[in-house]
């Protein structure tokens, strides 16, 4: 609730001051009164237990006596501070996170404009890979289909060489045959 960072309600009510500073003077009391409890006590195990007792309320007493110390000096140099440097201090520390903010804003839209360029240059090579994958397709079917009337041009043509050898075969065997029956009785 009061923070002491930013000075914002770092003021604590008075009442509070006085508040602490009783319990510190209760502690201290207590610590002192303690030891004395402790050679009244007829066993020396309760005796032993006061003196402990004593000691660490001692000690509490002690650190909260400093920290009030502490919390009293800061709201003197709090109070000697000027206002008008106590709010030049906090614009300045307002200017420099919208100093921060705008730098880390420009950062960022180098980054979105980096991307954004990849973005692009990806989506272009996209479109001349489809393009060339395209022709390559155009050539593949023209290449098949000279391919394909090749071969079919080509089977024609043994086709044909086939049948001709069959007709030269036919054509050559009856005169042989002819031959063959005039000169073999």
């Amino acid at each position: 609730m009061f923070d002491s960072d930013n000075g914002f309600m770092s003021q604590r009510p008075q009442f509070s001051e006085l508040g602490t500073m009783a319990f510190i003077a209760l502690i201290i009391f207590v610590s002192f009164a303690f030891p004395f409890a402790a050679r009244l006590a007829s066993d020396p195990g309760i005796g032993w237990l006061l003196s402990a007792a004593g000691v660490f309320t001692s000690a509490l007493g002690m650190t909260l006596a400093i920290r009030g110390a502490r919390i009293s000096r800061r709201r003197q140099r709090e109070a000697a501070e000027d206002p008008g440097e106590r709010l030049r201090r906090r614009v300045d520390a307002v200017n420099a996170s919208f100093n921060e903010a705008v730098s880390l804003m420009a950062e960022l839209r180098r980054d979105l404009n980096a991307q954004q360029a990849a973005r692009r240059k990806l989506i272009s090579q996209a479109k001349e890979q489809e393009r060339l994958l395209s022709v390559n397709e155009e050539q593949a079917e023209n290449i098949r289909q000279i391919l394909v009337g090749e071969t079919k041009a080509t089977i024609r043509a043994e086709r044909r060489q086939q049948w001709m050898f069959f007709a030269l075969g036919v054509a050559a065997s009856i005169p042989i045959g002819v031959a063959i029956n005039i000169f073999v009785p």
